[in-house]
């Protein structure tokens, strides 16, 4: 017998088709073989494929693949699943959970898109790790910290021009000297128009060069940025090619992320 899936592909943190991260969201169990996640997330060859089951009224278990590992946390392509949820099938709940490895995760629906409810994960400062800022070509940066919790490294770049015009050499940031297990590497900068900042992401490390538009970058981003600004409330852009805007919220021990999403694919595929 062949088994088939429904699957959706959805633009995250953006109201635009094409723009902002897209993910692909399957709609079946959770507990199968790590090899067929990966297969399919390898088929799919998008930066994340989210696997969703429901297990209750209003609760959900989640789980995140590049095509190569499986993530603890990923912030668009939650954002995805909760719109999916909210928007195309109707879900009755004003908040849904998802268990997840990096816990229970909380999303809403309201006017602003999405309401996303993540730990927040605060930086501390590092010394600099040359390998990488050569790696990166920076060479005007004003902070770098790293947050244990996200394991991600992150480089305070003066402007947002300088940010734009990095051009990372991805072989040497992957085979940089990792002595703090960093999984990816972002920078950030004071924002532009009505941003508050501004970042940009990059994880060769996990398959992916340059991701569009990262969600959990941003529980790291949101409590530096709250700090440095004295604002609990930031509108936050990231930078890349196809771009994309969220607003945060900084709570202290938790974060919001509020962004918009498009379904721009809907589909079944043959696991069996």
């Amino acid at each position: 017998m062949v088994d088939w899936v429904d699957f959706y592909q959805i633009d995250a943190f953006t109201d635009k088709p094409f723009k902002g991260n897209p993910a692909a969201i399957f709609i079946m169990p959770t507990d199968m073989s790590e090899d067929l996640y990966l297969a399919i997330s390898r088929e799919m060859n998008l930066s994340e494929t989210a696997f969703l089951e429901n297990t209750g009224r209003g609760t959900y278990r989640l789980r995140w693949f590049t095509p190569t590992q499986e993530v603890p946390l990923c912030g668009h392509a939650t954002l995805a699943a909760a719109y999916l949820l909210f928007n195309h099938h109707r879900v009755k709940q004003e908040r849904i959970r998802f268990d997840t490895k990096s816990g229970p995760l909380f999303a809403e629906n309201v006017s602003e898109g999405v309401l996303m409810n993540f730990p927040s994960n605060p930086p501390h400062r590092v010394d600099p790790p040359m390998q990488i800022l050569e790696a990166l070509g920076v060479e005007g940066w004003i902070d770098v910290q790293y947050s244990p919790g996200n394991q991600k490294l992150m480089i305070h770049l003066k402007s947002h021009e300088s940010l734009l015009n990095v051009s990372p050499d991805f072989t040497a940031l992957k085979e940089a000297k990792n002595s703090l297990g960093w999984r990816a590497t972002m920078i950030t900068a004071s924002g532009f128009n009505d941003y508050d900042f501004v970042s940009r992401h990059f994880a060769p490390l996990m398959g992916v060069n340059e991701d569009p538009a990262t969600g959990s970058n941003h529980t790291v981003l949101t409590p530096y940025w709250g700090n440095l600004l004295d604002k609990r409330r930031m509108r936050a852009y990231q930078a890349s090619r196809r771009g994309g805007s969220i607003i945060v919220e900084d709570l202290g021990e938790r974060v919001n992320l509020i962004g918009r999403c498009v379904l721009v694919l809907k589909g079944k595929m043959q696991i069996g």
